[in-house]
Parts: C-alpha cells; structure tokens; sequence
C-alpha cells in the first residue's frame, strides 16, 4: 500500500469521512473536521502506523498532506 493510502486510511478514521479521497495537495482548508484536535490525532496515528517520530514543530504547524509526506519514508 502507498504512503498516501495509508494516510488517507487515518484521515478517513480521524475525519470520520469513508470517502474522503486523499491527494498531495489536500489541506486543513479542504475539510470542516480538521481541526486542532484532528491534527494531534492525525499526528498519533501516523507515529503509530509508519513507526516514526514526527518534530513537534511539524505536529504544531501541520496544514498539510504534503507537510506529512515529506516527513515520511516512501
């Protein structure tokens, strides 16, 4: 599974939107339930599913798709 999947399967548990279709350029601008407690939740689920560390400054700023891919390994 690509690393967008997988993250459109946390945003779509987070969001609680089974048809949220995921893109690079998708945003806190795209979505109404994204807000600053999606963020953190967005943040522990993809610490939990792709085994890594994400900065606290990225969690702190997080706006974006691409802030995360960027972030995570392919």
């Amino acid at each position: 599974m690509s690393t967008l999947l997988r993250l459109q399967t946390i945003f779509r548990d987070v969001l609680d939107d089974d048809e949220l279709v995921l893109t690079e350029e998708f945003s806190q601008a795209d979505s109404e339930d994204w807000d600053s407690v999606a963020t953190v939740q967005i943040a522990l689920a993809v610490e939990e599913n792709f085994g890594v560390n994400l900065p606290t400054q990225l969690v702190g700023n997080l706006t974006s798709v691409r802030q995360l891919l960027d972030h995570l390994p392919e």
